[in-house]
């Protein structure tokens, strides 16, 4: 390897050599490195490591798969697959274009990175040196890892991606750019992430041309010094690479400078979305400040991108490096100093006045947002007390006043109607159904399946026999039943009362988390009779088929229930496995692109059971629109908080018994919803499309209604002086729920009222709003959620004289305690033997010219877990009374003769057997049977009762429905005496 060496030493100690004076420039180190053949690994070694690799790997991939394909099941199960399927194709062309764009922004940068020739000391004549291009095309493949990271990385947008790719106007511009408000929504996200995503790219780009230029440089330099030992080899061989480096880091520093100064351009946008002192949006300093430097650091920074370009073909240093001092100059004075000098020295004296056009900006913006600018406001003249014949019209029907808590009435539920161990009430929805031609408002809940619950837990139990819930209660509004329990209209196992339940199964709730197999050999758990247990076996068109092996293996390896599913025996050809059963998880995974009200409601329809959620479109980029989070007012689970629009178009509605789901559109002028309806045309229907019976039940949103509440509260103000004074802010009222317990917010409630100008009742949903800040608790307004048609979705608002006190809740709380009537009576009631009282809402009714609060008082024992309805509370502006009932108070409040003489009494304790009945529309047996009849008479009777209870029900008259009741179950309770049992 070494060629022969001329000896130039001259003599030397011992004959020897002179090392120092070789002849290095003969040196050959051309075969440097290329020792002979070093044997590689085994084919059986690689083998085994490929497999060993792969098994590390499985893990890491099953799940994600099994999800996958299990998932993919489901959503074909529903009819929408092409849903699903939709976002996987959209992450992946989107993870293909941008590894692409990465890969050919990279291929390049590589070639010329290795173009640049290092200049060779010992040239073989027979040995060619491979060129750039070869070279580049043997390694290409390293590229390929970071561009699978970036691709990934472009992948997650895939929301956002299919969303500007089918975005549609807004029809409204911002007041700053005139730019529609649809670009913000749908086009600067998209341009925000491109720009960080190309910057990140660019600067990783050039940390790998650095590190290739440094490490062919340092090789270079290496070798050619230790072959000739002179100095100028090397500086040949860093002159070779410095001038083209200096070219190419040259453009990579121009379009990373291109990019900052686009970044600087993006900046502008998102300062009308800025949180300033008084407002948000773009403020005075913002747009007289703020906006020009951004302009200026644009221009700045671009002419040092054009002097970074310039640099890769002529020496521009100077210009480059003069540009860069005054970007950073001017990003501390231009940027950060000239803002807060106009911020301090001109806003701050006088920022009324120079904030009042962005404040007026602010205002229009937010209401329009959050659909506040279309509220039917009004000023309402409040009397001490409406007049007996205005009480007689709005209150004649007792049923319609909402006497019931939800709070006390679940736990009602759950003790009176919950029949067995694993049934659990979860909540209490409101509701209005037609009875016997009649609207009645109506609390409804559904008797579902706890499996935690269950006596014998074991895997046949929890997902082959137990399966399903069992129908639903309901009870009216002011109905009062036995000893003050609930007046059922729907009741027991299997459900009788109206409306009627011809189908009570509850495959789907809120309670449903296990995954369940049907249509298996083994039969399903219905009820319990008497005379033992009833099966039923599912017949719905629901589920995902589980019959082969490899449906079963999936199965297993997605709920690791292993190996229950895999052998069990039970498992046929024809079975199907319900998984993903609570309503809003599944609606979450079949559109996670929006915002869902947490708490669904049962509607009873045609006999069966369906569940209706709201859906909500919202963003955060609507300009100078305020922030619901940065109010601090109060949470809600939308979006976190973290949304400035919001609108509820669309209501979801799921078959309690088949899963079967639907998606209407009710808002069709929301820009975003028609957005989306681009991009899933599948799974969205127009609300023409819901059946009439279910279009009846569609009600204002209680979380909607909350957050409008919150930010209407401060932007009821459209004049930008009492804005910024806050002189005439809101707050959601007060109230107390347990005697002697803490204030707290009111939640909004439904109830069924004839609003201010109406010839009708509506069922709303409205609170009652009182001054901010300070203890002023007088009512200032009172504002009411439209929910019948043809006024649905609409906003209507009341405010009072400001120069009068209205009470509010809390004053009547405390003018209700202060009366020591009253006092005396919640003693005897609470004050001891172990009794608590609970106070339910207190409502505040609008009639004739002024207000009515009623507030219901609850007894609880010690012993019981049945709140009792014991006491009727009702107000004015001038009187508080308490009696037992709510027609009492009624007459004690108005005066005899406000409850018109009606054939319908109000519902009392069940009368003892020598009562007489009242006269009824339905003929009724004559009382309670006597102890000398036979148990043919007491059969008889029984029935006798149980028709006349069920031809009231179907007239809607509920009092004597429960009078009939109370007379069967005397009957029953004789009847078994009689018998012995």
């Amino acid at each position: 390897m070494l060629r022969r060496m001329r000896d130039r030493g001259r003599g030397g100690d011992g004959g020897g050599r002179d090392w120092g004076s070789i002849d290095w420039s003969n040196l050959d180190l051309s075969g440097f490195g290329r020792g002979g053949r070093v044997s590689g690994p085994s084919r059986r070694v690689i083998v085994i490591s490929v497999v060993v690799v792969l098994l590390l790997l499985l893990p890491l991939f099953a799940g994600p798969l099994v999800g996958f394909l299990t998932d993919l099941l489901w959503f074909r199960s529903l009819g929408l697959e092409d849903v699903y399927l939709r976002r996987f194709t959209a992450a992946f062309w989107a993870f293909l274009a941008f590894s692409g764009i990465f890969f050919v922004l990279a291929l390049p940068n590589l070639y010329f990175a290795l173009r640049p020739q290092v200049p060779r000391v010992v040239v073989e004549t027979d040995r060619r040196r491979r060129g750039a291009l070869t070279t580049t095309l043997r390694v290409m493949w390293l590229l390929l890892i970071p561009a699978f990271f970036f691709g990934i990385a472009g992948g997650d947008e895939w929301d956002p991606l299919l969303r500007w790719l089918n975005q549609v106007p807004f029809g409204q511009t911002d007041p700053v750019f005139g730019r529609d408000i649809g670009f913000y929504f749908f086009t600067l996200p998209i341009l925000e992430f491109v720009r960080g995503w190309l910057l990140v790219a660019v600067v990783v780009i050039a940390i790998g041309v650095v590190t290739l230029y440094l490490t062919r440089g340092v090789i270079g330099v290496a070798t050619g010094t230790l072959a000739s030992a002179d100095i100028r080899v090397a500086g040949r061989t860093a002159l070779a690479l410095a001038r083209p480096a200096r070219a190419h880091l040259s453009i990579l520093g121009g379009l990373f400078l291109a990019l900052i100064a686009a970044g600087y351009l993006l900046d502008q946008f998102d300062l009308l979305l800025r949180q300033e002192t008084v407002l948000t949006g773009a403020g005075f300093t913002s747009i007289n400040a703020r906006i020009p430097a951004l302009t200026i650091l644009t221009v700045i920074v671009g002419v040092a991108a054009l002097a970074c370009f310039a640099n890769a073909i002529r020496g521009t240093l100077w210009i480059l490096g003069g540009a860069i001092v005054v970007w950073f100059a001017a990003t501390i004075l231009v940027g950060n100093v000239y803002p807060g000098l106009i911020q301090n020295f001109i806003v701050q004296p006088d920022p009324l006045n120079k904030e009042r056009p962005y404040i007026t900006r602010n205002i229009q913006a937010t209401r329009a947002a959050y659909s506040l600018d279309t509220i039917d406001e009004s000023a309402f003249n409040v009397g001490d007390a409406p007049t007996q014949a205005d009480v007689r019209t709005d209150l004649s029907d007792t049923d319609t006043v909402r006497l019931w808590d939800y709070r006390p009435l679940l736990a009602a539920y759950s003790q009176l109607q919950g029949l067995r161990q694993y049934y659990q009430f979860s909540d209490v929805d409101i509701d209005r159904y037609q009875i016997g031609g009649q609207e009645h408002p109506l609390f409804l809940s559904a008797r579902e399946l706890s499996s935690n619950s269950l006596p014998q837990q074991n895997w046949l139990n929890r997902h082959l026999v137990f399966t399903h819930g069992f129908g639903a209660v309901a009870s009216t509004f002011g109905g009062i039943g036995n000893e003050g329990r609930p007046l059922f209209a729907v009741r027991d196992i299997p459900p009788v009362g109206e409306p009627k339940i011809d189908q009570p199964r509850i495959y789907y709730g809120e309670l449903t988390s296990d995954y369940v197999i049907v249509d298996t050999a083994q039969d399903e758990f219905d009820y319990t009779t008497d005379q033992g247990d009833l099966t039923t076996r599912y017949n719905g068109a629901g589920g995902v088929g589980i019959g082969s092996l490899w449906d079963r293996i999936l199965f297993t390896l997605r709920f690791g229930d292993f190996p229950n599913l895999l052998v069990t025996n039970q498992i046929n050809s024809e079975s199907k496995i319900l998984f993903r059963r609570s309503i809003v998880a599944r609606e979450r995974t079949i559109a996670p692109f929006l915002e869902y009200d947490p708490d669904p409601y049962l509607v009873i329809a045609n006999g069966k059971l369906y569940w209706i959620n709201d859906a909500f479109t919202t963003g955060d980029r609507y300009p100078y629109s305020e922030n619901f989070a940065a109010l601090g007012l109060g949470s809600t689970s939308l979006a976190g908080g973290r949304l400035n629009y919001i609108r509820n178009s669309v209501k979801v509605v799921t078959d309690a018994y088949d899963g079967s789901i639907s998606y209407y559109v009710i808002d069709e002028k929301d820009p975003v919803v028609r957005n989306l309806r681009a991009i899933y045309p599948k799974l969205f229907k127009s609300i023409g499309d819901m059946p009439q019976v279910l279009k009846d039940h569609i009600r204002y949103p209680e979380s909607l209604f909350s957050i409008q509440a919150q930010v209407f509260a401060l932007y009821h103000m459209t004049n930008p002086d009492d804005y910024y004074k806050r002189t005439d802010a809101w707050k959601i009222a007060n109230e107390i729920l347990v005697q002697g317990g803490p204030r707290q917010p009111i939640e909004p409630y439904y109830v069924t009222t004839r609003l201010p100008g109406s010839n009708r009742p509506e069922f709303v949903l409205f609170v009652p709003m009182t001054p901010a800040g300070g203890q002023r608790d007088n009512m200032v307004a009172w504002i009411a959620g439209r929910a019948d048609a043809p006024d649905y979705g609409k906003l209507r608002v009341l405010t009072f004289p400001r120069d009068r006190t209205i009470f509010g809740p809390s004053q009547i709380e405390a003018r209700v305690d202060a009366d020591s009537t009253i006092r005396q009576q919640f003693t005897l009631l609470c004050g001891g033997g172990g009794a608590s009282c609970i106070r339910g809402n207190l409502l505040v009714l609008p009639v004739g010219n002024s207000f009515v609060y009623v507030e219901p008082i609850y007894v609880q024992s010690q012993q019981s877990s049945i709140p009792e309805l014991q006491r009727v509370i009702l107000a004015t502006q001038d009187k508080v009374v308490m009696t037992d009932s709510f027609t009492k108070s009624l007459e004690a409040l108005f005066g005899q003769g406000t409850v018109a003489a009606s054939p319908s009494p109000s519902p009392s304790p069940s009368p003892s057997p020598s009562a007489t009945p009242r006269a009824s529309a339905t003929p009724a047996p004559s009382g309670s049977p006597g102890p000398a009849q036979t148990v043919a008479q007491l059969v008889k009777s029984a029935s006798d009762h149980y028709d006349a209870a069920q031809a009231a029900l179907k007239t809607g008259d509920f009092a004597e429905y429960g009078r009939q009741i109370g007379l069967l179950q005397d009957d029953l309770a004789k009847l078994r005496a009689a018998t012995g049992q």
